[in-house]
């Protein structure tokens, strides 16, 4: 689902009754449901106390991390975009997450705790990488979704290994000194650059901005040590993409679904 956490709460907020009753049923089949859930399709007050409290949830434990998130998926996002252009969508269903997804044509193996089969018969898959995720999920489209949905750790590194990204208040390494090296119309000009272009890489990046390689290679590296944009690889090349840091510093509101600058 695209959207900023207040978009995704509204929702929420807005899910038919029938849906409510469908998605509590199926949990049902599988595992005991608290007792207070048997109201939640019919009591709309219940049901906005529960959506007060997923705000709660979101203010107190993600809110102040949501950037992190979305420059995580904004780098992802690069990467995805270059294995679909490259190889189109098997190449992108190869590399999207290695060690839970498994791309033996014509069938998309998933690591999962449930084993069945699901038949698309034609249908497509929407593809979830989830920060949060720390193993796949499959959803189908039983209780009205409009696609299964395949949900996906966004990289490969184990959960302990992402938990830098939570860190309270984590700033750069040697913030302090690449900040000050920032000055400069040129690096100006190449956090614009990446800016109007998420995800191209140096060599695009030079051509874009008219400089070297070997400048933007360097220029791109300050930046990173700033804090002002993230690097991910795909196969040789390094993909540069802005954070929501570089965007409030070019003046920019970050989009909160992550797609970039607005």
């Amino acid at each position: 689902m695209a959207g900023g956490p207040e978009q995704l709460l509204d929702r929420v907020r807005a899910t038919p009754r029938r849906l409510v009753e469908a998605e509590l049923a199926a949990i049902a089949e599988h595992q005991p449901v608290p007792r207070w859930t048997r109201h939640l399709a019919d009591d709309r007050a219940l049901r906005e106390k529960l959506v007060d409290s997923l705000g709660l949830l979101y203010e107190h434990l993600v809110g102040r991390h949501w950037p992190q998130v979305v420059d995580r998926h904004a780098a992802d996002r690069a990467v995805r975009v270059r294995q679909f252009l490259g190889g189109g969508v098997e190449l992108l269903l190869a590399g999207a997450n290695p060690r839970w997804l498994r791309w033996n044509p014509p069938v998309l193996e998933v690591r999962s705790t449930v084993e069945y089969d699901l038949w698309l018969r034609g249908q497509g898959i929407l593809l979830n990488p989830s920060v949060f995720a720390t193993r796949a999920m499959v959803s189908d489209d039983a209780h009205g979704q409009p696609l299964p949905v395949v949900t996906y750790p966004i990289d490969d590194s184990e959960p302990a290994d992402r938990s830098a990204l939570f860190e309270a208040d984590r700033a750069p390494s040697g913030s302090t000194a690449a900040l000050s090296a920032l000055l400069g119309h040129t690096r100006a000009a190449v956090l614009e650059t990446i800016a109007e272009h998420p995800g191209c890489s140096t060599t695009e990046l030079a051509a874009l901005a008219g400089i070297a390689p070997s400048s933007a290679s360097e220029h791109a590296t300050v930046l990173r040590e700033a804090g002002l944009i993230g690097t991910s690889r795909y196969r040789n090349a390094a993909l540069h993409s802005p954070t929501a840091r570089g965007l409030g510093l070019l003046g920019d509101e970050p989009d909160p679904s992550g797609s970039g600058r607005t």
